[in-house]
Order: structure tokens, then sequence, then C-alpha cells
């Protein structure tokens, strides 16, 4: 198979054919063009990209955003493990400051008090992991973690930290209680298939995590004003499906996943920050709790 593209005629959550194109600029477009070279800092093949086009189209049944022509599996192979920076995304991961590491102890310690049970006791699922920095912490923290990664050299990265790495979900029930999916969903060509392949691994009342870049507005960004390099959400190649918290929680609900609010994460010393966080999460926002039912 050679690099090119395919075509997600029906929408990728409802399966709908009542789609309406928002946006249609080819590749070839210098504008495009020359954004994808700088992005990918000149190891995108772009004469593989020529004959396509970056095509946006809105769901008119469930408002779903999507990309309609994304590349095939031999196409996205070379995206990920050969026109993304390699080492350029592993140095972000190394060189962050404590602010990070904060922010992933912080959410496992959120996780710790869902689960109510001694961290050795609970197994988590890192879906999607990347480099294995979250699962590292949440190991530190005593949990049993797997991490599930395409990615050779993350995988292989991962596991000289010490995680154990999946390269395919088991076929029987494997009785995870946590699933942490921390933008995944956002470069899958089925999400849907692959969010009913996660809850398959959860045991009964597990809870799934779900973080993905944030559609507010989007669709009518690109039908007012057309595509600009600001649309992060629906970004080329990559950031095929385009959430908003309205189609995230619908998407979800389809397979058993029905959404609840952590508690209250609020200290005197920033009070008001923390409320304007809070509120912003529960209503907002598109990183979400679900509890399989």
């Amino acid at each position: 198979m050679s690099i090119g593209f395919q075509q997600r005629e029906r929408c990728p959550l409802c399966d709908s054919g009542n789609n309406r194109l928002l946006c249609d600029i080819a590749y070839s477009d210098r504008r495009l063009a020359n954004y994808l070279e700088q992005f990918y800092r000149g190891r995108v093949a772009l004469d593989l990209l020529q004959s396509a086009s970056y095509r946006v189209a809105l769901c008119e049944d469930c408002g779903f955003v999507f990309q309609d022509s994304i590349l095939n599996d031999k196409g996205m192979q070379a995206l990920y493990e050969d026109w993304i920076d390699q080492e350029q995304s592993l140095q972000r991961k190394q060189s962050a400051d404590s602010t990070r590491y904060r922010q992933y102890a912080g959410q496992i310690q959120t996780l710790a008090g869902l689960l109510k049970r001694r961290p050795d006791q609970s197994r988590i699922l890192d879906y999607g992991m990347g480099w294995g920095y979250w699962s590292r912490m949440a190991q530190a923290h005593g949990f049993d973690v797997v991490g599930f990664e395409l990615s050779k050299q993350r995988s292989e990265h991962a596991r000289q930290m010490g995680i154990t790495v999946i390269d395919s979900l088991p076929a029987t029930e494997a009785g995870f209680d946590f699933v942490y999916a921390n933008q995944v969903f956002e470069h899958l060509p089925d999400p849907v298939q692959a969010l009913q392949d996660i809850c398959r691994q959860l045991k009964p009342g597990g809870i799934v995590y779900l973080r993905v870049p944030d559609g507010r507005g989007v669709a009518a960004r690109l039908e007012q004003q057309g595509w600009s390099p600001e649309l992060e959400a629906i970004h080329p190649l990559e950031h095929i499906n385009c959430f908003t918290r309205k189609t995230l929680q619908g998407f979800a609900s389809e397979a058993g996943l029905k959404p609840f609010n952590p508690p209250l994460r609020l200290s005197w010393g920033n009070l008001w920050d923390g409320i304007r966080r809070e509120l912003a999460d529960r209503l907002l926002t598109t990183h979400l709790f679900f509890r399989y039912q």
C-alpha cells in the first residue's frame, strides 16, 4: 500500500450521510503548504499530498465536525513515525517544568479519590500513552498501570522507563478500573470503534477520562472566515475529529458511558481561580469523566 487518502463519506459519530462541507483547500495551496512545511520542520512529504485537499465537514444531524478526507493507514504511519519530529516531541516532555508534573499528580490524586481503594488494587489503562510520562507518575503513586501505544519509538521509550506496554488491546475483558485517554480521539479514523474497544476493557462501573481539543466555535469560524492555523482543534492531517462538549457527551453516551463531575478542587489560596476553573470544567470544556454502566 502506498501513502494516499481515504474518504469518510458518513459522519464518524452517528453514521449520517447528511453532511455539509465547511472547508475545501488543496494541499498544494501555497498558504497551507507553507504552514505544513514549517509545522513539520520540512519532514512532511508535500509531494504525496498534492492531489488531495484539506476538507472539513459538518454533520447536520449530530453537529460533529470532522475531516472527511484523511490519510490512509500507510499515510498515518508515515505521519506519526516520520513526519512528526520525534526527537522534538520527546524533548518537550523531558524539558517540561514542574507545572506539568504537578498537573499529572493532581489528576492522579483525583483518580485515587474516585476509585476509593488502595492504588495497588486498581488497574489503569493509559490509552494512547505517548512517551509514558503520565503512566510513570501513576505508577509512582502505586497504581498498576498498562500503556497502550502504537508508535514503536514511544512504546520503547516507555518500556525503558519501566512501564508495561501493549500494542493491541486484549480480545477478552481485561478488567481495568480506569482508562485514561488524553489527546487521543481527535486523531482516530474510527472513534466509535475505538471507544467500544475501550469499554470492553472496563470492569462494571469503571471510569473513563476523555480529553480532546475544544472545538467550540470552529464550525462558525470556518464558515465565516475560512481556515487559519489558529484552528488547532481541526489541525490538517492530525486532528481529523473536532469535538465540542455536546458531541463528546453524545458520543460517549452511545457507548454506555455516563458523565459525572469529580469532587470540587478548591483551596483558599486561589479560590476565585479555582471557582472559574471548576465552572469551565463542569459546563464548557472537552475533558470529562465518565462511568461505564
